[in-house]
């Protein structure tokens, strides 16, 4: 082909045929240096080494973010998640790649933090708080991970992307928290106890000194004053261990049902002191009511139902511990009003049907709630008889630590209660099938 097209120009053209027969070498000659050279020069060699660059620094940046214990991401500039470490996944209880951070978090000031950290090229900072049953604090670093190129003035495909790095604070802030409400509640609950015995103690002192009767009826005053006030802050430690750990939920595999008995054997003393009637009522099909928790705070769960029911029942108190599976009835009927968590709730957020939830049911026969206290119940130092409660025994704190142990347990409590019928007092437990679903929050 090559040949005929310079015959042709030798023939129609003016061109010189030496001139043609010098550009028809060339040709060849060029020809034949491409053919000679291709095997022995890999041209390809630059960009294969540019790639492997970019590569080995792509793994050496995912060997450190997945030896770093906090979360953190890799984002384009959509926020879409490029890589995430394994801390992240943890956080997130899910594989991130390419969903959206809102997905994760979602507070619109991190879109803002991170729209700053790439148009000034510096790192943000931002706090939020994530609200759920047991509300988290994070702070979030976001940072570009290259740099602007200062004599082009633009910046390059990776230069787009942003290092997020989460600190969770929920711990730091849950210590802070406690301290401060442990002062608060300490010294307003402990103030009137103090103050009476600082008064019979400046009695005694006083003209009373030398009266026997009036110190022995004053030593009994303050010691139940002293006992209450150890009872109070035994609780107060009690509730803000729990609250402490609230975010870390319980993983261990506990027999409902021996937990109840053992914790009737052990009260079965007190409940002979006070004429009680303690029934055990199993609606399951099996006894085999295996949940998620821990042993010692379940423990402590039926010990303040059961003390409460006996407690404010009436002069013959009689206590009914129902454990069964799925919804629970009200124990005073479809009337009786009622507060708290629902089964539905419960079983959507673990992601299992109502069915598949283990319940603990404390009935009394005592003088009931009224419908106005019902959702007041759980806080703290709450009482419906403020004197009634304290010439009892009683803190103020016993429900409230079982509400807190159940978001602990990402479980759920109910109260339900009609005046002259009596109360009851529900938990919702997760079964053991659904450990591999309980994450932190």
């Amino acid at each position: 082909m090559s040949f005929a097209i310079i015959v042709f120009f030798a023939v129609f053209t003016t061109i010189d045929f030496g001139l043609i027969s010098l550009m028809w070498l060339a040709f060849l000659l060029a020809l034949g240096l491409r053919y000679f050279l291709s095997g022995r020069v890999d041209w390809s060699a630059p960009l294969r080494d540019l790639v492997g660059q970019e590569l080995r620094a792509f793994e050496r940046l995912r060997a450190v973010m997945n030896a770093l214990p906090e979360p953190i991401f890799l984002l384009n500039r959509d926020l879409l998640i490029e890589m995430a470490n394994p801390a992240a996944e943890t956080f997130a209880g899910a594989s991130l790649q390419n969903q959206h951070l809102s997905q994760i978090l979602r507070a619109p000031a991190i879109r803002h933090a991170a729209e700053k950290a790439l148009d000034k090229r510096q790192t943000q900072q931002v706090e939020i708080t994530l609200a759920g049953t047991t509300p988290r604090s994070l702070r979030i670093f976001l940072s570009p991970l290259g740099e602007q190129d200062s004599a082009r003035q633009k910046t390059s495909a990776v230069d787009d992307r942003l290092i997020l790095v989460l600190m969770d604070l929920t711990q730091e802030r849950r210590v802070e928290k406690m301290r401060s409400d442990f002062i608060a509640n300490a010294s307003h609950e402990l103030r009137t106890p103090l103050a009476s015995m600082l008064g019979f103690i400046e009695t005694l002192r006083g003209h009373a000194k030398d009266d026997p009767e009036a110190r022995e009826k004053f030593l009994k005053i303050m010691q139940k004053q002293a006992e209450r006030m150890q009872r109070l802050v035994s609780d107060l430690m009690s509730l803000s261990a729990i609250e402490l750990n609230e975010n870390l939920p319980p993983t261990d595999s506990i027999n409902l049902k021996e937990v109840v008995e053992d914790v009737r054997d052990t009260l079965k003393p007190l409940i002979e002191k006070r004429g009680a009637e303690v029934k055990l009522t199993l609606k399951a099909d099996t006894e085999d009511l295996f949940v998620l928790g821990h042993r010692d705070q379940i423990i402590q769960i039926v010990q303040n139902l059961m003390d409460n029911a006996m407690k404010y029942s009436l002069p013959d108190p009689k206590v009914e511990i129902i454990l069964g599976l799925g919804r629970p009835k009200k124990y005073c009927g479809d009337e009786a009003p009622q507060s708290g968590d629902t089964a539905a709730r419960i079983a959507v957020a673990a992601e299992l049907t109502v069915g598949d939830l283990i319940y603990l049911q404390v009935c009394d026969n005592g003088p009931g709630i009224k419908r106005e206290d019902l959702p007041r119940l759980t806080e703290r130092f709450y009482r419906t008889d403020p004197e009634q409660s304290r010439q009892r025994g009683g803190t103020g704190l016993g429900l409230a630590i079982v509400k807190h142990i159940m978001n602990r347990h990402r479980g759920g409590f109910q109260i339900s209660s009609l005046p002259g019928c009596g109360s009851s007092f529900t938990c919702l437990f997760l079964p053991k099938s659904a450990k591999d679903g309980i994450k932190p929050i």
